[in-house]
């Protein structure tokens, strides 16, 4: 990882583990999908019914939970109610199987990758803590993708 806050060896694992499922990746149906409707993009009630979404200019084609396991990736690592991901999962009738969680662990992965970098022109904090927050949570989805 460029800014070498964290081991590349977290890349090995997760490659590793794209390796092992190679099977089950190439199985994987392209289904249309909004990437980006993670919690900061879904809009909701005042008691907390969905109602809309925003940010909606891309479309992607792949596995439908992927967003689903940026969101679970994300309130892992910073912090949030990680029950939303389990009424979303619920709600679409996904499965939270070992493909999903390689998702989950891919994208924790990608956040050690941007930690501590400006993002739109503004420097992200780095701090021992949170480096040691996102290894942690990064150990946690790798064992949960391998099991």
């Amino acid at each position: 990882m460029e800014s070498a806050l964290f081991d590349v060896s977290a890349v090995d694992a997760v490659a590793a583990l794209v390796s092992t499922m190679k099977a089950e990746l190439d199985g994987v149906p392209s289904i249309a999908f909004l990437h980006d409707t993670t919690t900061k993009n879904v809009i909701v009630t005042t008691t907390g019914a969905f109602s809309g979404i925003v940010d909606v200019d891309d479309l992607c084609f792949g596995d439908p939970r992927y967003p689903a396991a940026l969101t679970l990736a994300a309130l892992k690592a910073f912090g949030g109610p990680i029950d939303y991901v389990d009424a979303w999962l619920h709600a679409a009738n996904f499965k939270n199987d070992k493909l999903f969680r390689l998702y989950v662990a891919l994208f924790v992965v990608g956040f050690m990758s941007e930690h501590g970098k400006g993002f739109n022109g503004n420097p992200l904090p780095s701090s021992a803590e949170q480096r040691a927050q996102l290894h942690k949570v990064f150990g946690d989805c790798l064992r949960r993708a391998a099991a």
